[in-house]
């Protein structure tokens, strides 16, 4: 045998005893949970819940809502074929967008931006406003959100304190979300509704 093909031998002996009497490589498993805080959990969760979920939810010993917030994650698997949860990573994904752009005085991820933001991902489009002399109320910036590719919902955002945490005043489209009855005064009269569509 050449010199050559006994270290060839050799290398792939090698790799094969390796093989054999390495431990196997540890599979990743589908995590089930964003935060380790049951309650954190549940804020997250209930982005997504309708009442009656809550309610059962809410109706729920300890462990009973712990598998509950797995069986929900699970269910929202985009590929269940897959060792990763797809839509667990996005929802991931935007809280860390969440924290880094709409913290103030909170996590960015418990605002109503954020709220919004986790649900929906990036809006299609943001309108950064101020609203003009003719409101009840002092000048105020706020943003416009709209989505129009998969949904047709738009939201007004209000920096009602002036220090950047931003309030969900108007929703139009969305069964979760409501608006305040008087959102048209912290506009002002002169505010064009049409920007709205």
């Amino acid at each position: 045998m050449s010199k050559m093909k006994k270290i060839l031998f050799i290398i792939v002996l090698s790799g094969i005893f390796i093989g054999i009497s390495a431990d196997p490589v540890p599979t990743p498993k589908k995590e089930g949970h964003v935060f380790s805080d049951l309650d954190d959990e549940y804020k997250l969760v209930h982005y997504f819940l309708t009442s009656n979920q809550k309610k059962y939810y809410k109706s729920l010993e300890d462990d009973g809502k712990k598998h509950y917030l797995e069986a929900f994650w699970a269910a929202q698997d985009t590929n269940p074929a897959t060792e990763r949860n797809e839509f667990l990573e996005e929802i991931k994904i935007r809280i860390a967008y969440c924290n880094s752009h709409f913290s103030h005085f909170n996590p960015g991820w418990t605002t109503d931006r954020g709220r919004i933001y986790i649900r929906y991902g990036e809006p299609y489009e943001i309108m950064n406003e101020t609203t003009s002399m003719n409101t009840k109320y002092a000048r105020k910036d706020y943003q416009i959100w709209k989505y129009r590719i998969t949904e047709y919902l738009t939201y007004i955002f209000m920096d009602l304190q002036q220090h950047g945490d931003y309030r969900m005043i108007y929703s139009n489209g969305d069964d979760f979300e409501g608006s305040w009855a008087d959102w048209h005064m912290y506009l002002g009269e002169d505010f064009n509704e049409g920007i709205l569509y």
